[in-house]
Formats: C-alpha cells, sequence, structure tokens
C-alpha cells in the first residue's frame, strides 16, 4: 500500500491489503494426494539382482537417475536467492523448501501469459520477482535491494503481502503471507501492474487509480481454481450498493486519493473497483477488451471517451448504472453463503449493526455476536482447529434466520473442544 512516506508516481501500486483487512482467504489445510501403488516383490528361491531379464537374457545395466539440477544461489543486499529458469528473473530467498520454490515457479510462468493474454502485449523485459521467506526478510529487501529507508521499508512490510515499485520495475513478495492462499494471486496482481506500465505508456497519466487497482485486484480473482476470491468480489460489491455504501468512482482517480483510503475502506475499494473493471470489460467485449481500452488511451482519449467509443453509451451512463447492475448480480436483501468450503459471507446487512452469529459442528454450537462493516458484509470461516465434520452456520437478525452447512475435511486440533 503506497502512503504519503513514499514518492507516488502516476502509477504507483498498492500491496494487498491495507491494515485492518477483513479475511481475504477462505481457511484450508494441505491437501494429502494418495501415493501410487506398489507392486509387491515376488516371491523367489534364488537372489536375483536388482533389475534383470527373463532367463537367458542379460541383465540391463542399473543407470541411476541424477537428481534435479539445484538452482543457482545468489546473495542480494545480504540475502541468498535461489536463481529460477522461467519466463521471468525469478529470485526465492534460499531459505525456502524446494518445493515452495517450484511452487512459487509454476505460478509465476502461469500468471506472465494470462496477464499478457489480457492486455494483449508481452513483457518489455523479463519481470524482475523477489520473493522473500517472511515479513523481516521482506522489510531487508526493501532496504537493502529497493533503497527505501527502514522506517519505509517497515512500514510497508508490514502493510502489504505483494509490492511493486515502478520506478524500479520490480516486484516483491512476502511468500510466508500469500504462500497458504491458494491458488497463489498476489503475484498476478503485480505483473498486472507492470505490464499496466507499457500498455499505458506515453499516456499513463490518463488512467484512474481504480481501473489501474481494480484491474490488478480481477486478475487475482480470475486466476483458475480461485472463483471464491470472484464471489467475495461480487457480493461485497453488491453489499456495497445494496447499503448506499459505494465509494464515488470520481473520489478514487488519483493514486494520492486512493491510498488516502485505509482500513475498511482499503479493502472495499480494492472490491468495488474490480466489480466495475468487470462490468467495464463485459460492455466493451471482444476477446480481450482491456487491450482495447488501452489502445484508446495510448492514442490520448481519457476513459470517458474510450469507453464512449467502443461501446456507443457515454461513460456518465456506466457510472449511474453500477449500483443497479452490481446489485442485480446477487440476490436481493440480506443474506448469508459459503464462499469455500469451511468459509462465509454475510451480505446486505446495515453497516455496523450487530447480528447473531451461531456455529454448530461435532462437538456443539457456540453462538457469538458479530458486528458488520461499515460496507454492509463480512467474510469469516470455520476455524482451522476444529474438528472434522459437518457443520451449520447461521446468521440471526430482528427479521429472520439465514442458515447454511458447511464441511470440514482437515483434522484440525483435538484440544479444541468447540
Amino acid at each position: 500500500m503506497r502512503t504519503g512516506l513514499l514518492a507516488v508516481l502516476v502509477l504507483s501500486v498498492a500491496g494487498c491489503g491495507p491494515v485492518a483487512a477483513p479475511r481475504d482467504t477462505p481457511p484450508s489445510d494441505p491437501i494429502a494426494l494418495p501415493s501410487p501403488p506398489v507392486e509387491p516383490a515376488l516371491p523367489t528361491s534364488a537372489p536375483t539382482p536388482s533389475i534383470g531379464g527373463p532367463p537367458g537374457i542379460a541383465n540391463p545395466t542399473l543407470v541411476p537417475t541424477p537428481p534435479p539440477s539445484l538452482p543457482p544461489i545468489r546473495e542480494f543486499a545480504g540475502i541468498d536467492f535461489a536463481l529460477m529458469p522461467g519466463p521471468s528473473d525469478l529470485r526465492i530467498e534460499a531459505a525456502l523448501s524446494r518445493e515452495d520454490q517450484e511452487v512459487v515457479a509454476a505460478t509465476v510462468a502461469a500468471d506472465i501469459p494470462a496477464v499478457e493474454r489480457e492486455f494483449e502485449r508481452t513483457f518489455s523485459a523479463r519481470p524482475v520477482i523477489y520473493v522473500f521467506g517472511g515479513t523481516e526478510s521482506y522489510a531487508d529487501g526493501f532496504v537493502g535491494i529497493f533503497g527505501y529507508p527502514r522506517a519505509t521499508a517497515t512500514f510497508v512490510a508490514e502493510n502489504s503481502v505483494s509490492f511493486f515499485e515502478p520506478s524500479l520495475r520490480l516486484i516483491a513478495v512476502n511468500w510466508a503471507a500469500v504462500g497458504d492462499r491458494r491458488p497463489v494471486a498476489a503475484i498476478r496482481h503485480e505483473l498486472t501492474h507492470l505490464l499496466t506500465l507499457d500498455a499505458c505508456s506515453p499516456r499513463c497519466d490518463l488512467v484512474p487509480a481504480w481501473l489501474n487497482e481494480g484491474q490488478a485486484r480481477l486478475a487475482e480473482a480470475l486466476v483458475p481454481g480461485g472463483d471464491w476470491r470472484l464471489v467475495r468480489v461480487r457480493y461485497e460489491a453488491a453489499s456495497m450498493a445494496a447499503t448506499g455504501t459505494l465509494i464515488p468512482l470520481n473520489t478514487l482517480v488519483s493514486q494520492l486519493s486512493w491510498n488516502a483510503l485505509t482500513d475498511w475502506a482499503g479493502y472495499f475499494k480494492y472490491q468495488e473497483s474490480a466489480r466495475a473493471v468487470e462490468l467495464l470489460r463485459e460492455d466493451v467485449g471482444g476477446t480481450a477488451p482491456i487491450a482495447r481500452v488501452y489502445e484508446r488511451l495510448r492514442s490520448g482519449q481519457n476513459l470517458a471517451e474510450a469507453y464512449a467509443a467502443l461501446t456507443d453509451r457515454s461513460f456518465n451512463d456506466f457510472v449511474a448504472t453500477l449500483p443497479d447492475r452490481m446489485r442485480a448480480a446477487v440476490p436481493a436483501g440480506q443474506g448469508l453463503i459459503a464462499v469455500a468450503a469451511t468459509s462465509y459471507l454475510v451480505y446486505g446487512f446495515p453497516p455496523t449493526s450487530t447480528i447473531t452469529l451461531t456455529v454448530s459442528g461435532p462437538r456443539g454450537s457456540e453462538s457469538s455476536p458479530m458486528v458488520i462493516s461499515p460496507f454492509g458484509s463480512n467474510f469469516d470461516g470455520i476455524a482451522p482447529t476444529r474438528p472434522r465434520g459437518g457443520y451449520a452456520v447461521s446468521a440471526q437478525t430482528e427479521s429472520g434466520v439465514f442458515t447454511i452447512k458447511l464441511r470440514k475435511d482437515s483434522t484440525g486440533d483435538p484440544s479444541d473442544m468447540r
């Protein structure tokens, strides 16, 4: 998240989440994959070589399979990084496990072509991405590699999970903060910001902050397997529209104005903007609507002019109809929905009102008050420590009770007696 502590460029980019951001990932547990079956050894009456053929045929020579080559290690600012092969200049802190390194590399390899398709253009240079193991090295990297003062580096590290510095065209990722948010989407967010700089040049001054940031957040929600993120974008934006708490887009044009919104607004500005960008793409149409928009911006048309030329509608109409279109995408009124296997969202409730939430599971029920956010919706989930089994979640208000059923497949903590 950019702040007054940093020099704000035309397209300075926010990290992924404000200081007091609501939860933006459903609780998850590693999925144990079944091991391949192993054939039992056949009984034999005499010792046999480890590999052999039928009687009378010479045994083939056993050639051991060489272990996979390890990536080279290089030090940057006192931190060792593994230099990963692939379409980017990917530098992963060597302290991360080999398994994590491979997940990062595979994620980046899928993200780069996806972002390029969105803009119908390739990166002008291989993206440089630093992946740090935790918040401490993440902050150290901002000092030693990005050149930030220590106070600025600490603030950015504590208030973001990934970051793009436009003046250096460098991406930083805190793997400890994003590694369990599967599918990983933070890197695609920052890559979208990076390619935006190429797509808008030489008229990046015509890109409003809500379009820049909303497109990056929408990119997260479009990562294959991340449908739950898109559900949140649509329902939370609809809840804002239903409760009259949408933030006027004309107040989200400059990056300074964008950065000034923190806390709950610092989260919901992303959801509203992502939904607005999704509807903008829908109106423009074609296989790559964002590419068509940026082609117009590069030529000197502002967004309103570009939208009118591409849709034969006025941009004022687009803005005026956003609340109705956002509300129409979800069931009317108040509600409770399952977002992922063990997470849920309440929406459409009066801002800052209090409802009673009851979670019933294998070991009984527990009720507690829930204070609704200032934007009418809340996201939560079954605690990871709770035991495996079926759960019923109920939201009770003065007007009625809403109930959904969830199932937790992970074991949890035996000492959690709830």
